[in-house]
């Protein structure tokens, strides 16, 4: 746990970093603009001012950047010591690897999930099959723990795999633990069912409506669940799925036209 509260130390001094700066960063290479500047110096890329990053998502991709960079880093040097031969290192290495694996990283806004896949030709890759099979083996397991690791393999798989079949299911997978009463981590949840739908349109699960039902009924956010709603009842592939969306956009919206 130690290790861990140094990595969040580290965390929000990188975020400190971002934020004592009234500035934004460029959609293209995020270096820094000044607010009242449309143009990037660096790519020599011109935006909009209303393109700009907002203070949310700088900070949030200040989180992913060193998310990745700190396991990047801590592999580096696991390498470096394995190489050296320095057991006594390389065993703290990986003991802290293996406490990283132990935290999972929940979705904070919509970055990185991107628009709906199509054209995309899916394939069956034997890897990420067996990356889905230990996943769901550690999410049948009763322990937060077993569960975390559940969704550290799934992630891996989106990641690594991004043309396996599995990358939908394994999104849904992840949505489902964090729904579950282990995390009851609601938003996080929502995020990852609707990131099966956009990775697997013709996903077969009630995706899109189980997203919906998130900001309904666990996140009393009857509005963000008006909009998914009316996505399910428009794009779920199952007929049964949309007719539920649609029939609980019309009680949302006769209960708002009420008050």
């Amino acid at each position: 746990m130690r290790i861990i509260r140094s990595f969040l130390v580290m965390a929000c001094l990188v975020l400190v970093s971002y934020s004592v700066f009234a500035a934004n960063y460029c959609l293209n290479c995020f270096d820094q603009i000044d607010e009242n500047e449309k143009y990037c110096v660096v790519c020599k890329t011109k935006f909009s001012v209303d393109e700009l990053k907002t203070q949310e998502e700088q900070l949030i991709h200040a989180v992913t950047v060193s998310r990745g960079n700190y396991q990047k880093a801590l592999n580096e040097l696991k390498q470096y010591y394995q190489n050296a031969g320095n057991q006594l290192r390389l065993q703290k290495a990986r003991r802290e690897l293996d406490e990283l694996e132990k935290v999972p990283q929940p979705l904070y806004t919509d970055e990185g999930l991107g628009n709906v896949r199509v054209g995309v030709k899916s394939r069956d890759i034997e890897d990420a099959n067996i990356l889905f099979k230990d996943a769901l083996m550690y999410k049948k397991a009763f322990s937060k723990e077993n569960r975390v690791i559940a969704i550290k393999r799934l992630e891996k798989l989106i990641q690594e795999y991004p043309e396996s079949d599995k990358v939908g299911d394994a999104a849904f997978e992840i949505a489902e633990i964090y729904a579950s009463g282990y995390f009851s981590d609601y938003e996080s949840a929502a995020r990852y069912y609707m990131k099966s739908y956009q990775l697997n349109p013709v996903i077969k699960q009630p995706a899109l409506l189980r997203a919906a039902e998130m900001y309904d009924k666990m996140l009393a956010d009857p509005n963000k669940a008006k909009v998914i709603y009316k996505q399910a009842a428009l794009y779920s592939p199952d007929a049964k799925w949309r007719r539920k969306a649609q029939n609980r956009l019309s009680a949302l919206e006769q209960e708002a036209g009420g008050k």
